[in-house]
């Protein structure tokens, strides 16, 4: 997902930013050395310059449960503060292939995320939706289920379930607002959306953890 020397990079690009731009563009809190900000309704903490993360409690019983941040999320959080464009979420949702180069990463997309949501939660829809809305999400009424997650301040997610039958197996989708490509890259919203159906719905799973 992101080579080993990402981090490092992203965090000297990150340092070299002014904070206070940053919080304002991309709808974070910047107080002392430290932007506040939730990620998948979760209160994030991120020290400036150096680049550490920490998960802020949010009570005693979903924190317990919080993986650390995994380091393509630290990449692609850190990606989305120094590119922020500060324009406001438009409510308008693109699916994977409407994005710029999406169709280049379709297949590997349906892989990593839109088969394994499906797969698991296509007859479980209450517990998908339970999960969702432990991380901040509204319902949304499309599909056999669907609900958007505040991903990040101006980056919303939104995941749809359809139970198939018949002749159409199960299926999800993801849908990305029309603001999102002046927030990350699209190679950087991929890596965005499978971190969160990992983060949100297979919760320990360290499929990517040994990627070079």
């Amino acid at each position: 997902m992101c080579s080993r020397n990402a981090f490092p990079k992203v965090v000297k690009e990150y340092a070299a930013c002014d904070p206070l731009e940053m919080a304002e563009r991309g709808g974070a809190h910047f107080k002392g050395n430290t932007f506040v900000l939730e990620y998948c309704g979760l209160p994030l903490s991120i020290t400036y310059p150096s680049g550490e993360f920490n998960f802020l409690e949010k009570g005693k019983d979903l924190k317990e449960q919080i993986p650390p941040p995994a380091q393509e999320e630290k990449v692609v959080i850190l990606q989305y503060l120094t590119s922020a464009s500060g324009l406001p979420v438009r409510g308008q949702g693109l699916s994977f292939l409407d994005l710029k180069g999406g169709p280049l990463h379709w297949k590997p997309f349906q892989k990593e995320a839109l088969i394994p949501l499906a797969q698991r939660y296509y007859n479980d829809k209450d517990k998908f939706l339970d999960l969702g809305k432990q991380h901040g999400g509204e319902l949304y009424d499309k599909g056999d289920a669907g609900i958007i997650i505040p991903v990040l301040p101006r980056l919303p997610l939104t995941f749809i379930l359809w139970e198939g039958g018949g002749e159409f197996a199960p299926r999800s989708m993801v849908l990305f607002d029309s603001v999102s490509e002046s927030y990350l890259a699209t190679a950087s919203l991929y890596v965005l959306a499978i971190q969160v159906v990992i983060r949100i719905w297979f919760p320990g799973d360290t499929r990517f953890e040994n990627r070079p």
